[in-house]
C-alpha cells in the first residue's frame, strides 16, 4: 500500500467496545492493523520515538491485500496533544468515536484501572489521581476538541449500545466509515463483550502490568502475545467477569458521577 501510516484511526474512549472494533478488523483479513500488538500508544506515551517508529507498526502490509491500515487506539479520546500530533503525523484522517452510555463507561474505565493493578482505590478517590475516569466521558467537550484540530478530518461516531442490540448494522456503519465492503460477523463477534472486574491480587496485577509494559517498551510484543496465550493474563488479572460481585456502581457513586460527567 502507498504511505506506511494509518488510513483511518479509532480514537476511543476505552472501555466502549475497541476491543470488538480490533477483533473484528483483524478477522477480516483485509485491514493492516499494528503488528504484535493492539496499540501503539505512540501518539500519547511514545511520540518521542519518531514517526519512523511509527511506521514501521505497519511495514507488513501487502499492496492487494490490505484495503486500509487502521489503529484501533482507546487512550487518545482524553489526552490533550493527540490529535495535534495526529495531524502532523497522520494528516486529515478518519476518525472514529466510539462511545457508550458515560456513567457506564466511566465505571468500567474505573474497574480496568483497578483489575491491570494501577489503583485500589475507592472510586472516588480513584478518581483524583486518574481524573481521565471522567474526563473520557465527557463526549462532547472531547468531540470538540478533536474536530477543532481537525477540522477537515470526516467523524463517525459509534455507539457500543448499538453494537449490543444490532452487531450486524453496527459492523455496516463501522465499515461504511472505513470504505469497506460489509462482511457478516462471524458467529464468535456477534456478542458484545467488555471485560470488567477487579484482579485477585492488586500487587499481582501490577506486577504483571508492570512486566508486560516493560517488554512492549523494549519491543518483545511476541513474548506478550506467548504469555497471553499461555494464559498469564488470567493469571494475573483474572478472568475478569462482567459484573463481578465484589464491586457494583451503588445509586449513589453514580449520581455522584453523573454531577462530574456534567453535561452528558
Amino acid at each position: 500500500m502507498a504511505g506506511s501510516v494509518p488510513t483511518a484511526l479509532f480514537v476511543g474512549p476505552m472501555k466502549a467496545g475497541t476491543s470488538w472494533i480490533h477483533e473484528y478488523l483483524a478477522w477480516r483479513g483485509d485491514v493492516c492493523l499494528p503488528k504484535g500488538v493492539k496499540e501503539t500508544f505512540f501518539f500519547d506515551r511514545y511520540s518521542g520515538r519518531g514517526a519512523e517508529w511509527y511506521e514501521r507498526r505497519f511495514c507488513h502490509c501487502v499492496l492487494g491485500v490490505h484495503q486500509q491500515k487502521i489503529e484501533v487506539a482507546p487512550s487518545l479520546f482524553h489526552c490533550s496533544n493527540a490529535p495535534a500530533h495526529v495531524r502532523r503525523v497522520l494528516g486529515s484522517v478518519p476518525i472514529i468515536f466510539t462511545l457508550r452510555d458515560p456513567i457506564e463507561r466511566s465505571w468500567s474505565h474505573y474497574l480496568h484501572l483497578r483489575r491491570k493493578g494501577y489503583t485500589n482505590l475507592q472510586l472516588r478517590e480513584a478518581v483524583k489521581k486518574f481524573p481521565e475516569i471522567v474526563a473520557a466521558s465527557q463526549y462532547e467537550a472531547q468531540m470538540a476538541r478533536w474536530r477543532s484540530a481537525l477540522p477537515e478530518s470526516v467523524t463517525t461516531v459509534l455507539h457500543l449500545e448499538e453494537l449490543k442490540a444490532n452487531p450486524e448494522n453496527y459492523a455496516r456503519r463501522l465499515c461504511n466509515a472505513l470504505c469497506l465492503a460489509p462482511l457478516s460477523i462471524p458467529t464468535e463477534l456477534c456478542v458484545a463483550r467488555n471485560v470488567g472486574g477487579v484482579a485477585p491480587s492488586f500487587r499481582f496485577a501490577r506486577l504483571g502490568r508492570l512486566v508486560a509494559t516493560s517488554l512492549r517498551s523494549a519491543g518483545f510484543y511476541g513474548a506478550v502475545n506467548f504469555g497471553k496465550a499461555l494464559g498469564l493474563k488470567n493469571v494475573f488479572f483474572g478472568g475478569g467477569t462482567k459484573g463481578d460481585s465484589k464491586l457494583r456502581l451503588s445509586p449513589v457513586d453514580a449520581e455522584w458521577l453523573k454531577e462530574r460527567i456534567a453535561s452528558e
